[in-house]
């Protein structure tokens, strides 16, 4: 598996098969594409997990040994730096985690960059950065001497919003992993790359230490963690996530103008939840178990209903035992979609059932329909799908603030549906982001004989899918409704991703005729080394000292022949 970039030196266009436009400055990368990757710790046979920090922001038996945070902002170009911005550190802040827990956020003010003649008059580089750092007290368990970092994995849940209509998350970075000693010294620093994060949902990241990249603050090599003595002096840690995230070019107007990922806003967040550190050994032969492969979130379509909409059709829906029907109508609901955006709504007149209610079923909802997908599937794996949307409903009856649901996502084929995807869930009556993917949380559709095997004869052929979400799970849904003549149900933000084998983009930027590659390694484990050829064929030989993503950027050499470059995965 590799990821590959066409470089074309001298007088020639510069053109990338991935990437079609990179500012870089700093940490700061713009990447054409929506990726994320896929990872997790298992608890498995034979394994042992310790761990050495942990925080669920709760104040409860997850708190762990998390002490407090912090949070920055900074921003600046070759015309201006530093650049008037500021941030408002909001803290921990009850009800933004995952699944309405609390989590640490922290919200950038760029205001001032929209009319700041050193903003608008960048012609080199640039950079707009976000942070939020958590403190932690000594470990809860000791770490163990080790010379292996993918031994060492950082976990979190990370959450963007406010960013710019055109996206629909940042990437994260880890710009801090620092292992303490009881002067407050720094003796062990990691940075690097942490994930991409959704702006409709928490995201997941899990990554070892073995793919990020040893930083200069350390005072001591990163050879001793092996000294029993050097991490028997640990005391405290800290870890600080990142977003710095350009969109535009330099030098751009309209819809091309230079600006934040979140705008020239000061209403944007970055929300950390659940973060932890722990150290995974294979049992009796400190050993780390082998990384998995990494994946990477391919875009199958989306929707917000703003800026992007299902190019087959909206429907809505009611159903029920017996008779009399209920009657309803979809519309886009212009603005009482997320924050204020739009979405897709189905209302629905219950009003006939009070005198005649359900018996045995009943339920209504909605869906959005993608057709032709502007992507061709490539797996028939369950496994590999994974859905984005937020949805809610409204006018229940008194007292009722959730009600019961199902979520659907079905594929076809210009014959027939062929797989379907399935999960209940809980609709609130306040927005509320999902993620389902078949490989933890959705079940094939038992309703659909052979719908496995379909799949696997007919997934090159699947054209359109369709994601249905709807109230069920009650004999008499209307009652939890109270049998109102405008009972609704709402969904925003539908985001629909093919999980493949592969590695992150490359990037790439010039300044002042000189080119550089930079990369990055999976954050599932093993690392990503740099190739080159001649020929876009190949054959690819190992670019020197360019073995992980620690040799970042890579600095193209002037003059010389047109050079094709890939990354291969090394477990």
């Amino acid at each position: 598996m590799h990821d590959r970039l066409i470089i074309t030196l001298g007088s020639k266009r510069i053109a990338s098969s991935t990437v079609q436009h990179i500012q870089t400055m700093k940490y700061s990368t713009q990447l054409s594409v929506v990726l994320a990757l896929a990872g997790g710790v298992l608890s498995m046979a034979g394994q042992t997990t310790n761990v050495i920090l942990q925080t669920d922001f709760d104040g409860d038996a997850g708190q762990g040994n998390y002490t407090g945070g912090y949070s920055y902002c900074v921003a600046g170009t070759d015309a201006g730096n530093p650049l008037p911005v500021t941030v408002n550190n909001l803290g921990v802040t009850a009800g933004v985690g995952v699944g309405g827990s609390s989590a640490y956020e922290t919200s950038p003010n760029y205001t001032d960059l929209a009319t700041d003649p050193g903003w608008i008059n960048a012609s080199a580089w640039d950079y707009a950065q976000v942070a939020c750092g958590s403190d932690f007290s000594p470990p809860v368990t000791p770490v163990t001497p080790t010379s292996l970092l993918n031994s060492l994995i950082l976990s979190a849940d990370l959450q963007v919003s406010g960013v710019v209509p055109s996206q629909y998350g940042a990437n994260v970075l880890i710009s801090k992993v620092q292992f303490l000693g009881t002067n407050n010294n720094v003796v062990f620093d990691f940075s690097g790359y942490g994930g991409w994060a959704s702006a409709s949902a928490f995201t997941h990241i899990s990554v070892p230490l073995s793919s990020l990249t040893y930083a200069s603050d350390a005072s001591n090599p990163v050879t001793d963690l092996t000294n029993a003595a050097v991490v028997g002096s640990l005391a405290s840690f800290t870890v600080e996530f990142q977003v710095a995230q350009t969109v535009g070019v330099l030098g751009g107007s309209g819809a091309n103008q230079l600006m934040p990922i979140y705008g020239f806003t000061s209403t944007g967040t970055l929300a950390v939840d659940n973060v932890e550190l722990i150290q995974t050994f294979n049992s009796g032969t400190n050993t780390a178990p082998p990384p998995p492969t990494p994946a990477v979130e391919t875009p199958i379509w989306q929707a917000n209903f703003d800026s992007t909409f299902p190019s087959g059709y909206n429907y809505g829906f009611s159903d029920r035992d017996g008779s009399p029907a209920a009657t309803g109508n979809w519309s886009l609901n212009a603005a009482g979609g997320v924050g204020g955006s739009a979405s897709l709504e189905y209302t629905v007149d219950l009003s006939s059932w009070s005198s005649s209610p359900p018996i045995s079923y009943s339920g209504f909802g909605v869906g959005a329909n993608e057709n032709p997908l502007p992507y061709a599937l490539t797996s028939s794996s369950q496994a590999s799908y994974r859905v984005y949307f937020s949805a809610k409903v409204g006018e229940t009856g008194p007292g009722v603030t959730s009600v019961p649901g199902n979520v659907d996502v079905s594929f076809f084929t210009p014959a027939q549906e062929v797989f379907d995807l399935t999960s209940s869930l809980a609709l609130s009556t306040n927005w509320q982001a999902y993620v389902f993917d078949g490989g933890t949380n959705m079940q094939v559709a038992t309703w659909l004989t052979g719908a496995q095997q379909l799949f696997n004869q007919n997934v090159s052929q699947v054209n359109q899918m369709e994601l249905q979400v709807s109230v069920a799970g009650s004999p008499d849904v209307g009652k939890l409704f109270d049998y109102a003549t405008n009972a609704t149900v709402d969904i925003d933000n539908i985001n629909v991703v093919q999980l493949v084998p592969g590695l992150a983009p490359l990037t790439l930027s010039q300044t002042n005729g000189q080119a550089r590659v930079m990369w990055g390694d999976p954050s599932t484990g093993g690392t990503a080394k740099l190739q080159s050829a001649t020929n876009i064929g190949g054959p690819y030989l190992d670019v020197t000292g360019a073995s992980s993503a620690a040799a970042s950027p890579y600095t193209v050499p002037p003059g010389g022949q047109q050079q094709f470059f890939r990354t291969v995965w090394v477990p």
